[in-house]
């Protein structure tokens, strides 16, 4: 398995899994951080030194540095907590906040939340790369906004914000301006007291650090006041109150320690390698680069690309030994398609075909080399399926990592009787069911001896197990007659290649093909 899917999580470095284990082991150092004797004092100082090198990743004081369980958790509290600080909505005032309509999950659900007690919420809309201005974020704003959230590197494409002239020009309004940095940190260059940022949110897993442990950068001077959404004993200087979990934070401080000896380094290796992959797939007919254009400033670890003509989930499925994404992890669970595409202009089609590779310090050439050459292979190969007179034959992986079932793999690795018959073949009646809109299109067509069925081929524009009906239809047509053909229906289908209930559609649509051919055969034989 070749893993590119660094922007959703990165292992743990050898380096922090070392630095957490005396906090794991039994006899270690299991001392409550808030304890006031002498194993409470020890972890108290080992969390100390991770906030410390927490700050020194982003120039901030360590006394600004609040432990959280993560990202998420971060813009939760930094959001929901400068609104409640200021009352809102209890003193019945009007709130405002500014953000963007391709914010991670957690800060659009959040600002959603909102809104249903009573905030207004303005999301703007990025300009073709991804970018929101500083100037489309100033026009925005109301005489009641409290505060602008937006984050510094967009998670799915790549796009940097122009967050260091924002931050100035939204101090001279006085407005509190919230950044979610999950993907920035370790990646770009951060000061905190050159950019005048109120709140910034940091998630340790995207940093090779542990995954559940994350921090909130709240600044001093001038102090950014918050109200606390988990109340306990008064922990984190009153805003997040709960017992530490000393390994995952000493983890986070190691993790934090690393990017900063290593940033020049890592910056430059996956620059690279994003730009040795755009090379290589750029010479892809009709692929598209989602984000910043090239040569404009961009994440160095993210390159996003659509791949018009073929359907996303069977792109990912041909890819199986390879760890791609089709956008964020949190959004991916929808399986629906990226929203940050679509706020870009993208269609649903284009977007559903469209893959995240995002690169770390595991990551070679040879990697990358490898990966170029099986997306050119498998974008060719199921746009064959979908439209060319005679598929292409190339390998895929066949480790079946999706679990589909084994019949559906066989057929959807090996697409049998895959093509089209050349024009003005005789005896051949072909139709087609579904819809490019639905992401499913079939096209059956039969080459008549007499009323027996000589040959058969098929086309699919869908998912694995579209393209398995249809290679399915195709070698059980051969040899039959048109009568027997009109006893098949998708209950068949699905028996024969143990289609789940929630692929039944993809066996209708098998039926539907097959039912539009016999009655166009009927036709022309009257």
């Amino acid at each position: 398995m070749i893993y590119l899917d660094y922007a959703a999580t990165a292992p743990i470095d050898e380096t922090v899994f070392e630095a957490m284990l005396p906090y794991l082991k039994p006899d270690g150092l299991h001392g409550n951080p808030a304890s006031t004797h002498g194993p409470g004092f020890k972890a108290r100082a080992a969390v100390d030194a991770a906030r410390q090198q927490v700050a020194g990743l982003i120039g901030a004081e360590a006394g600004e540095i609040i432990w959280t369980s993560g990202a998420t958790e971060s813009n939760n509290l930094a959001i929901k907590g400068a609104l409640e600080f200021r009352g809102f909505p209890k003193n019945g005032k009007p709130a405002h906040i500014v953000t963007s309509k391709t914010e991670h999950k957690c800060v659009l659900d959040t600002c959603r939340h909102l809104e249903t007690l009573g905030a207004r919420v303005s999301y703007l809309k990025p300009d073709g790369q991804g970018r929101v201005t500083p100037d489309a974020v100033l026009a925005a704003l109301t005489p009641d906004t409290v505060l602008v959230s937006l984050m510094w590197v967009n998670n799915e494409i790549g796009t940097v914000n122009d967050i260091e002239q924002l931050a100035l020009r939204l101090r001279e309004r006085g407005v509190m301006l919230h950044v979610d940095a999950a993907q920035a940190a370790g990646k770009l260059a951060i000061d905190v007291k050159a950019v005048p940022v109120d709140l910034l949110s940091l998630s340790a897993h995207k940093l090779y650090g542990p995954k559940g442990v994350g921090a909130l950068f709240v600044r001093r001077k001038p102090r950014a006041r918050l109200s606390p959404q988990m109340h306990g004993g008064g922990h984190e200087q009153g805003m997040r109150s709960g017992t530490l979990a000393t390994h995952q934070v000493v983890g986070m401080g190691a993790a934090c320690a690393l990017a900063s000896e290593r940033f020049a380094a890592d910056v430059a290796h996956w620059s690279s390698l994003r730009d040795t992959l755009w090379s290589r797939l750029r010479t892809i007919p009709g692929v598209l680069r989602n984000g910043p254009a090239e040569g404009e400033r961009a994440a160095p670890h993210l390159l996003n690309l659509s791949f018009p003509g073929v359907e996303g989930e069977s792109l990912r499925a041909a890819l199986g030994g390879i760890a791609v994404s089709s956008g964020s992890a949190c959004s991916s669970a929808t399986a629906e398609p990226s929203y940050v595409l679509r706020a870009l202009g993208r269609d649903d089609e284009t977007a559903n075909a469209s893959l995240r590779f995002s690169f770390g310090r595991g990551t070679t050439r040879a990697d990358i080399e490898q990966v170029a050459d099986t997306v050119i292979a498998q974008v060719a190969r199921l746009r064959a399926v979908a439209v060319a007179p005679e598929p292409v034959m190339t390998e895929i992986d066949d480790s079946n990592p999706f679990g589909y079932a084994p019949e559906i793999w066989r057929l959807f690795r090996q697409t049998p009787n895959a093509g089209a018959f050349p024009d003005g073949t005789d005896g051949v009646v072909s139709a087609e069911a579904g819809t490019p809109a639905a992401r499913s299109v079939l096209r059956l067509a039969l080459k008549f001896n007499g009323d027996r069925i000589a040959d058969a081929r098929f086309q699919a524009y869908g998912c694995p197990t579209t393209i398995a009906v249809g290679a399915r239809l195709a070698g059980w047509a051969k040899g039959r007659s048109s009568a027997e053909l009109a006893r098949l229906n998708a209950a068949e289908l699905r028996e024969a290649l143990e289609i789940p209930e929630d692929r039944a559609h993809c066996a209708l649509l098998g039926e539907d093909a097959l039912r539009a051919v016999l009655t166009r055969y009927q036709e022309q034989r009257a």
